[in-house]
């Protein structure tokens, strides 16, 4: 611990580290700068010292003041005079201080951010990349000029308008372009060891997601062919490889690795490339070549730098926006905890799941009496109070309105739910000083990967907590053994054959006729479905799952319009045809249902009664509702309505008094008995007289045998409906020229 601190001390103090570091690392880059001898005079195409030096600020800040100036009088004094040496320390101190401290001041306390943050990249561009070397530039012309500095001993010459002068100023531009990260990397990880763990960490959270070996492996090879084709390959000089317009294909390589392998791997790839290229310049560049060629040369490889270092730092930045995207994207901002793309995403991560839905429907009176912090306060208390019981990666997730869902992955997921069901009837949010305590249901279901109807089974679960709601125990969906899972794909399937059936028209309208007793006969409209097989469903199979997907007034309308438009047709060959249609409760309750219906007859020209509505009977026609308002609506308008299943449901004696109608008609249960059992017989006698009463007609369904019809004939029903009377027919056979009959 004491040696850990010393070197902590050692590495901080001006003293220390930053005083060391540079007499180490100013002669290794003055060995490392590529410097060409030409007649004109020696000309730098790297400079390494000045990125050195701003890398050590960039480490230590003003700490490494001291060490700069005595590793530059080290450096200058065995080589000119010390006068020359002095003035020229002092002139690289100067530019260093100003840039410095205008980088700072323009910086704050965002001076020391890493790399690759693009919101730094123009600011350190301008003050330590290009003020910094137009500044030397400026104050060693201004000395060469005056003749403090002779030119053997300088970088430039007393014209400052000259080639050379141009290739020395890219020379520092190039440097503190590229190498100043190198230098910092490095100087961060003699500071403090434990930099380069946090580096290689970084290097892999800054490349994309689909990155593979193989790709960088490809990448890998393809860079060392043309590094080695550049540095070490022996070719004829008339060869367009070992010409320096093979640096030009370097370019696209390292954009791939810009826009793939984030902004850390490479800028450092790309400063070691320009090193190695420039330590083996003999390849392709020519001692004897021009000035002017070597001048674009140097300027193409310092566009190339700029380009290459932000691509990727904008690709770095943008792979770091989209993950922040994502992951903001997988928690509700105002509960703070996973939603319903975060359950998604983690149950196709796991082979087992066992889902729990939580249902509170006291949180929107709650909420309307106490506000909507209440209902936030409550969901994020109730997930802390299930954290400590659920075991790592299970999660609590918020859902839209009142709903919570868990995700466990228990082997014994039942024995687990019913913990927690425990675990929820004993929580109370206490909420200014008053203890809340509201109901919540609770249901669950088992699922396993790929889960592609997600949002239909957690309808499902919801549907279930309600039922947990009134029984006060956890409700399992997979009650029966038929897995969950394909429950909700069967009905989604049979969702797309109905929606398909509506699209092309692939319903089938059957007419069934019931005899009147008064010689008032009509027919009841029945309906089929041809599916994507071309085979015909019965009702029972597809109107359960029309009514639970809302798409109830679609089929109604159909049918409604199937049926005026068939009337209107065959108007000349059946004049005083009725016809009864049965509508979903649902469709009943449609506050502008009886327009719709009069619309529909004035466009077809058809009188009120001869349509017959069928209402089966639901708790929603209640009296103060809009279904028997509706129900009364239509009767105003003209068409009669008819109560349909009569004795079982929500039907009783007591609904008689809340609803006006028509015509009763008594459920096929009691009529199909009515000779063998003495209680269906005297129900439905009773029934008779009742809709006396009421003045309604009475229709028997289920009249399988002319033994029952005479029964009921005697009892004063009005119609009889059933086999025994008449087999259901297409509609169109109706028509005159058509008989077909066809078995239900």
């Amino acid at each position: 611990m004491r040696k850990t601190f010393c070197y902590r001390r050692f590495s901080t103090r001006w003293w220390g580290l930053p005083l060391l570091l540079p007499l180490i690392l100013m002669p290794v880059s003055g060995h490392f700068s590529a410097r060409l001898q030409l007649a004109e005079g020696y000309v730098y195409l790297i400079y390494l010292p000045l990125a050195m030096m701003v890398a050590m600020l960039m480490v230590f800040d003003w700490a490494a003041l001291p060490g700069i100036c005595v590793a530059l009088l080290f450096r200058y004094f065995p080589l000119i005079s010390p006068p020359q040496a002095l003035t020229l320390s002092v002139l690289f101190l100067i530019a260093i201080c100003i840039s410095w401290a205008g980088y700072r001041l323009h910086a704050r306390n965002r001076w020391g951010v890493g790399f690759g943050e693009l919101s730094m990249a123009p600011i350190r561009l301008f003050w330590l990349a290009f003020f910094l070397p137009t500044l030397m530039l400026i104050l060693l012309q201004m000395v060469v000029t005056l003749g403090v500095l002779p030119e053997a001993s300088t970088l430039f010459s007393r014209d400052p308008f000259t080639i050379r002068t141009l290739i020395n100023f890219q020379a520092l531009l190039l440097s503190c372009v590229s190498l100043l990260q190198v230098y910092y990397w490095l100087i961060r990880i003699v500071k403090n060891p434990r930099f380069a763990a946090i580096l290689w960490q970084r290097l892999q959270r800054q490349m994309a997601e689909d990155v593979t070996f193989r790709e960088l492996f490809c990448w890998g090879v393809l860079m060392t062919v043309m590094l080695g084709i550049l540095t070490h390959f022996r070719l004829d000089r008339e060869n367009l490889l070992t010409s320096d317009y093979t640096l030009t294909l370097l370019l696209p390589l390292m954009l791939w690795a810009a826009m793939r392998f984030g902004h850390l791997l490479t800028s450092l790839s790309w400063s070691l490339i320009l090193i190695a290229l420039y330590q083996f310049r003999e390849q392709f560049i020519d001692l004897q070549t021009q000035l002017q060629h070597l001048a674009i040369i140097s300027s193409n490889l310092l566009v190339f730098t700029v380009t290459i270092f932000l691509m990727a730092a904008i690709g770095t930045h943008q792979r770091r926006v989209i993950i922040k995207a994502k992951r903001a994207a997988l928690t509700d901002p105002v509960i703070g905890l996973p939603n319903l793309r975060a359950l998604s995403a983690d149950l196709a991560a796991r082979a087992h799941s066992t889902i729990c839905f939580l249902r509170i429907p006291e949180l929107d009176l709650l909420s309307r009496t106490y506000g909507l912090q209440l209902r936030i306060q409550y969901k994020r208390c109730l997930a802390g109070h299930l954290r400590p019981f659920m075991q790592p990666g299970e999660e609590v997730y918020q859902l839209p309105g009142f709903d919570l869902a868990l995700r466990l992955d228990s082997a014994a997921p039942l024995v687990r739910v019913e913990e927690i069901s425990a675990r929820l009837k004993n929580y109370r949010l206490t909420w200014d000083g008053l203890p809340l305590q509201p109901s919540v249901g609770l249901s669950f279901c088992s699922v396993r990967p790929p889960i592609s109807h997600l949002h239909e089974l957690l309808g499902e679960l919801s549907a279930m907590a309600e039922v947990s709601l009134n029984s006060g125990l956890p409700e399992n969906l997979q009650q029966g053994g038929i897995p969950v899972q394909r429950k909700v794909k069967d009905k989604l399937a049979m969702l797309h054959e109905v929606q398909f059936a509506l699209d092309n028209d692939k319903f089938v309208l059957l007419a069934q006729r019931i005899q009147g007793l008064r010689g008032d006969d009509y027919h009841e409209i029945l309906l089929r479905m041809v599916d994507t097989h071309g085979e015909q469903l019965k009702p029972q199979v597809f109107l359960p799952v029309v009514h639970e997907f809302g798409m109830s007034w679609e089929i109604d309308r159909w049918v409604l319009e199937q049926t005026l438009s068939f009337m209107d047709q065959q108007r000349a060959a059946l004049p005083a045809a009725r016809f009864a249609v049965n509508l979903f409760a649902s469709t009943i309750c449609r506050p502008h249902l009886a327009k719709e219906i009069g619309a529909m007859l004035q466009r077809c020209n058809i009188e009120p009664w001869q349509l017959i509505i069928e209402v089966e009977e639901s708790h929603m026609l209640s009296d103060l509702t809009w279904g028997n308002r509706s129900i009364n609506q239509l009767r105003e308008l003209g068409c009669p309505v008819a109560i349909d299943d009569f004795g079982t449901g929500y039907a009783s004696y007591t609904r008689l008094r809340e609803i006006q109608a028509d015509i009763l008609k008594i459920d096929g249960s009691f009529v199909r008995n009515i000779l063998s059992s003495s209680l269906d017989y005297h129900i439905i006698e009773s029934i008779c007289c009742v809709a006396r009463l009421r003045r309604m007609k009475v229709v028997a369904e289920f009249v399988e045998s002319e033994d029952i019809a005479a029964a009921l004939r005697k009892m004063g029903v009005d119609y009889l409906q059933g086999y025994a009377v008449s087999l259901p027919q297409l509609l169109v056979s109706l028509a005159p020229a058509a008989g077909e009959k066809i078995n239900p």
